[in-house]
């Protein structure tokens, strides 16, 4: 039986459950654990350690596996055995920080394409003939801002704009922490400056946030027959955060 260690670099919301994901500290790449549910999504079953606590961003976890499950759009899948606990041991290094995290931001660097296009989303025909490279990004935005809208249910929704070279990307985020500080915003967009001022977040800095970047799973947009698998706004970090929290300096 696989273990496997992770970083977590991903904790976001899934159709009432969870989605996790993280660089292997091996430095063999990315891991998504699934569950057996029918499109994966884990449960506090799955994923609550054995002394009752859950897995954090930056968290080291280590995971028992049962085998491999990739699919065209998430071929870093892995279905986990549910009959064990996870384990969580310790946190993220610097050196762990700048040995795996900082060559996966370089990645993107050069490139405006993010996970094999420059648009929102993949045909999931497309990828059921040609598999995706890749469905898990970290990246380095340029510029970022932070959009608030309100739906005919008077719903709160929340989205990231960015750019990766000249290639401008309008997101869906699903960080249920970064939701929870934006939440109390109006209707709008912001800037990193004001959202770090509005939400009275001291510890961070407008030009050192990061992202993590998720394909989802298929699905057709509104009144659509045809699937899409979008792009989302996994996680939200910001290095001078996590430096205080995690006392490198």
């Amino acid at each position: 039986m696989p273990i496997f260690e992770i970083i977590c670099l991903a904790k976001s919301i899934k159709h009432g459950g969870i989605c996790i994901a993280g660089l292997k500290t091996d430095g063999s790449g990315w891991l998504r654990p699934v569950s057996p549910k029918h499109d994966g999504t884990l449960y506090p079953e799955h994923y609550t350690f054995n002394n009752g606590h859950e897995p954090e961003l930056f968290d080291i976890i280590r995971i028992p596996c049962l085998r491999e499950d990739p699919k065209c759009h998430q071929p870093e899948n892995w279905l986990i055995d549910s009959s064990k606990y996870w384990e969580s041991v310790g946190s993220l290094t610097l050196s762990q920080a700048r040995n795996l995290l900082s060559p996966e931001i370089q990645k993107y660097s050069d490139s405006p394409e993010l996970l094999g296009n420059s648009e929102k989303q993949i045909p999931y025909e497309y990828l059921e003939t040609s598999s995706a490279q890749s469905s898990l990004a970290l990246v380095k935005p340029e510029i970022i801002q932070w959009v608030v809208k309100t739906n005919y249910d008077n719903e709160k929704k929340f989205r990231c704009h960015f750019y990766l070279g000249v290639n401008r990307y309008d997101l869906p985020i699903t960080d249920p922490i970064w939701i929870e500080k934006i939440s109390f915003l109006k209707e709008g967009t912001y800037s990193c400056e004001e959202v770090i001022e509005k939400a009275e977040l001291y510890n961070f800095e407008p030009d050192k946030f990061i992202l993590t970047i998720s394909l989802s799973e298929p699905f057709p947009p509104s009144g659509q027959e045809k699937l899409f698998c979008y792009k989302l706004v996994a996680a939200v970090i910001n290095v001078a955060d996590v430096k205080q929290r995690l006392r490198w300096i």
